[in-house]
């Protein structure tokens, strides 16, 4: 008997028998949704490792980056490599005077022209093609003119007043100084770059910490090993800051609100080490150390009767979160006061894009100006750039020096 009822259990748990219940839709549906989950990234990554293979770069080529003992690094002179940003790929070449330029060629002690330097850190310098950066814009605009790209990426006024000091050694001759004062400045000055000695060689810190963080740490495997992952991890990361989600994670931490950026509209560390905090000054005395520099510079300029002009611009978490007064442009204001031909600040350019947008995308400015993940500006960015400082050109149109 017991045996019979166990052979009737038996039966009824078969598929088919009254006893038997189905697996619910739900769990159909997940297991289905792991399954499809599990072949897209196999397949994924057996075909981002085959493109991966084929685009490969058989004999990499030369950054143009050196060490450099006054400036802790600088670019070789007349150098030509494929420069990489982002998703961009874009030819890089510097002059006889180891400055980014649009071709290679030798650049002589005089112009008949007259001769604008420019001193920046990346962003002047461009993370982009000539064409499409700011200074290769503005030069274009102004053939009448010959412009000096003296910038170099993370330099800041330490650098800026070494560039100029070795170019007055060399006896090359330029008309008026544009500086690009960049957000970065402060930490750079504060962090980065300590004096060697009276000369104002710089040496560079000892310690780096990144604070990316898990998020950044996944997105970045997901880019080198899954492209069809990361096409569509992207798009949502778009749609995401289009509709004013500003959480974007990079490498190097949250790009809306970078410790680099945001001393001008929060507290920042005064003791943890670049890039996270501004140790060892600590940012009143890197600020203050950027104003010293600058005055030293402008010190050097104006005996040989050298007009300066300085233009403050925004990165991403000033357009999210300061205003047109921003500490950065009240601070160059006041210091440009009896020294600055011009100050030129591209706060109320960039936060007019913004409100520009609809009301369904606040988030479009950051799409439409700057390089997607990153906090330098794009094309069309760069143009805004262009167009604010070639109007104070016009306005104020540099002069050959005797």
């Amino acid at each position: 008997m017991g045996r019979a009822a166990n052979e009737l259990t038996q039966v009824e748990s078969v598929p088919g028998s009254p006893g038997w219940q189905p697996p619910s839709k739900f769990k159909v549906l997940l297991v289905s949704l792991i399954i499809c989950l599990f072949l897209f990234f196999a397949l994924d990554g057996l075909w981002s490792a085959h493109v991966l293979r084929s685009t490969a770069l058989a004999s990499p080529q030369s950054t143009c980056f050196t060490r450099d003992p006054i400036r802790h690094h600088a670019l070789e002179s007349n150098c030509s490599c494929d420069r990489h940003w982002g998703k961009e790929s874009y030819l890089f070449a510097t002059n006889s005077l180891g400055f980014r330029d649009e071709n290679i060629r030798q650049v002589p002690l005089t112009s008949t022209r007259p001769r604008i330097l420019v001193l920046g850190d990346s962003f002047t310098e461009g993370m982009s093609s000539w064409p499409d950066s700011y200074v290769g814009q503005i030069a274009a605009r102004f053939p009448q003119y010959e412009f000096l790209n003296g910038a170099v990426e993370s330099y800041s006024p330490s650098n800026y007043l070494n560039v100029t000091r070795a170019l007055l050694d060399k006896g090359v001759k330029f008309d008026e100084v544009i500086v690009f004062i960049d957000m970065s400045d402060a930490q750079d000055e504060a962090a980065f770059y300590s004096d060697k000695d009276a000369t104002g060689a710089v040496n560079g810190p000892k310690q780096i910490v990144h604070n990316g963080g898990w998020y950044a740490n996944l997105r970045l495997d997901i880019t080198e090993h899954l492209l069809l992952t990361n096409a569509v991890v992207g798009f949502l990361e778009r749609e995401s800051v289009k509709h004013g989600f500003y959480r974007l994670n990079v490498g190097h931490g949250p790009l809306f609100d970078l410790e680099r950026s945001a001393w001008t509209y929060r507290p920042v560390s005064d003791t943890e080490p670049y890039e996270i905090g501004y140790a060892p000054l600590g940012l009143q005395a890197g600020l203050a150390k950027e104003e010293s520099k600058m005055t030293l510079l402008w010190q050097e300029l104006q005996k040989r009767n050298i007009p300066l002009s300085v233009v403050v611009y925004p990165w991403p978490a000033q357009v999210v979160h300061d205003t047109i007064d921003s500490k950065q442009v009240l601070m160059w204001r006041d210091w440009c006061t009896g020294k600055c031909k011009s100050l030129i600040s591209l706060f109320p350019a960039f936060l007019a894009v913004k409100n520009q947008c609809p009301q369904g995308q606040p988030g479009c400015w950051y799409l439409n100006q700057f390089v997607f993940g990153d906090e330098h500006y794009n094309a069309a960015g760069n143009a805004v750039v262009a167009d604010t400082v070639g109007q104070s050109l016009e306005q104020h149109p540099p002069v050959k020096r005797e």
